[in-house]
């Protein structure tokens, strides 16, 4: 019996071992599962880890393409490309930056009419914009095309919003067309009532500018208003002054969308002068005919202008998104009162008014900028002379007498369009059509042609960085 009481002993022993076992391996199975859940949560954050870098990484990489500048550690110096090219001090406090652009055109136009048609180069200009301890900026705009001289040199003070200063030679704040930079004119050529001998263009002067009113604290007007007041020689580009008088200008812009939409806004403008002879001052220049010069015959004096000039002028644009609408209404009068003018002359007056409208069409990835911009405009010029009434005008002296009135009038209708292969790079046309009264006489053809409708085809490739 004993043999049996081992064998039972042994089967006791044993299932005290296989009974432990057991209880280690569910012991080790739950270790084995919390081991895993820990992994799993360890790969779930290093996942989430290499995420952020890889964004991080990636939006570095995405602001140095947006504005690319390599620097300089050991000068502490940055140069690069926004607007412009640029090379500043580390700082910030001294920078130069240089920009500009290139236009050549390309002239067709009716027989017997102007010029001959031509390409040419007709502005190559430069700017060279320095920077001084942030608040100060000096302009210097030199024109490189065969009509090269100093297009505009002024110093400015920017560090007040409200009242900022600027001496130099610049345009005169008046013609919201004039004002608009040749590069980023609605057409090709200015409207025919910009170009005559009374608009104010560029002058030498000082001029305190700036958003709101002076030193009244308003954040709205501050936000909606901006104003220009300032005295001039009102002789013209790089014309010394010719006496004491001074001209006065000032212009007043509302944004109805606040000053940060700077393409929509309305404005009201005024200037009086008191300008030396002014030769030729009557006539007006038709752009899409190169120039070509109306309302003024070599040897009248009745064209002429001195004493005082007065004009005004209001206009709106709105230029944002694909869509640009602009319009304005310019008035002008000019005294004759020089000796050599006949003593008949009454003043002058030359009034205009324009209207146009374009919209782009994007083509392919919109951050090329690449796109069709279609376009039109209507201006309207009024010459006006009130010392006659026309009749010395005849089939044997077409252009009048020189006591004769020429007030003369002018509509210019322009279809175009624009291709924009990039934001730098552009090739225009504009079919342009002058309707010229022809009752008067108005050319200074010596074959006495003049009048009727005019056709000029303009082409142009604008480049500007």
């Amino acid at each position: 019996m004993r043999w049996m009481e081992g064998i039972l002993l042994v089967l006791v022993c044993f299932s005290f071992v296989v009974s432990a076992q057991e209880d280690r391996i569910q012991e080790l199975q739950e270790k084995i599962l919390k081991q895993q859940q820990l992994l799993q949560e360890l790969e779930q954050k290093v996942a989430e880890k290499e995420k952020r870098s890889e964004n991080y990484v990636q939006s570095l990489v995405d602001e140095y393409m947006a504005q690319p500048v390599a620097q300089d550690d050991g000068e502490g110096i940055t140069a690069g490309y926004d607007k412009g090219f640029f090379i500043q001090a580390a700082d910030g406090d001294v920078q130069l930056k240089i920009n500009g652009y290139l236009r050549y055109h390309f002239f067709l136009s009716e027989a017997n009419t102007v010029q001959n048609n031509n390409f040419r180069a007709s502005e190559s200009r430069i700017d060279f914009h320095i920077y001084l301890m942030k608040d100060w900026h000096i302009r210097i705009r030199p024109e490189f095309s065969a009509n090269g001289a100093l297009r505009e040199a002024y110093i400015e003070y920017l560090g007040m919003d409200c009242a900022k200063f600027r001496i130099g030679t610049f345009i005169i704040p008046f013609s919201l067309e004039y004002e608009t930079a040749p590069q980023d004119l609605l057409a090709i050529s200015y409207s025919p009532y910009i170009i005559n001998g009374i608009m104010p263009q560029r002058d030498n002067g000082i001029m305190i500018f700036g958003n709101g009113v002076p030193f009244v604290n308003s954040t709205y007007l501050a936000d909606h208003l901006s104003y220009a007041i300032g005295l001039y020689n009102g002789q013209g580009l790089n014309v010394g002054d010719a006496d004491d008088d001074k001209m006065f200008a000032a212009q007043l812009k509302f944004f109805p969308m606040g000053n940060k939409e700077q393409g929509v806004f309305g404005q009201a403008s005024v200037f009086v002068n008191n300008h030396d002879l002014r030769a030729g001052a009557g006539r007006v220049l038709l752009g899409a005919l190169q120039n070509y010069q109306v309302f003024d015959r070599p040897g009248d004096t009745l064209d002429n202008t001195s004493g005082r000039a007065i004009g005004v002028a209001s206009g709106f644009k709105y230029w944002k998104g694909n869509l640009r609408i602009e319009s304005e209404y310019v008035w002008m009068r000019a005294n004759r009162d020089n000796e050599g003018i006949a003593e008949s002359a009454t003043p002058l007056e030359i009034w205009g008014a324009s209207f146009g409208l374009s919209y782009f069409i994007a083509v392919g990835d919109p951050k090329q900028n690449m796109g069709l911009e279609p376009l039109f405009k209507v201006s309207y010029t009024d010459v006006d002379d009130k010392g006659g009434d026309g009749t010395a005008a005849n089939v044997t002296n077409p252009l009048g007498t020189v006591t004769d009135v020429r007030g003369q009038e002018i509509w210019e209708l322009v279809f175009g369009a624009k291709f924009h292969f990039n934001k730098h790079v552009r090739a225009d046309f504009n079919w342009v059509m002058y309707d010229l009264r022809e009752t008067r006489g108005i050319t200074n053809n010596e074959r006495g042609e003049g009048g009727g409708l005019l056709h000029a085809f303009v082409f142009q490739i604008m480049t500007k960085w």
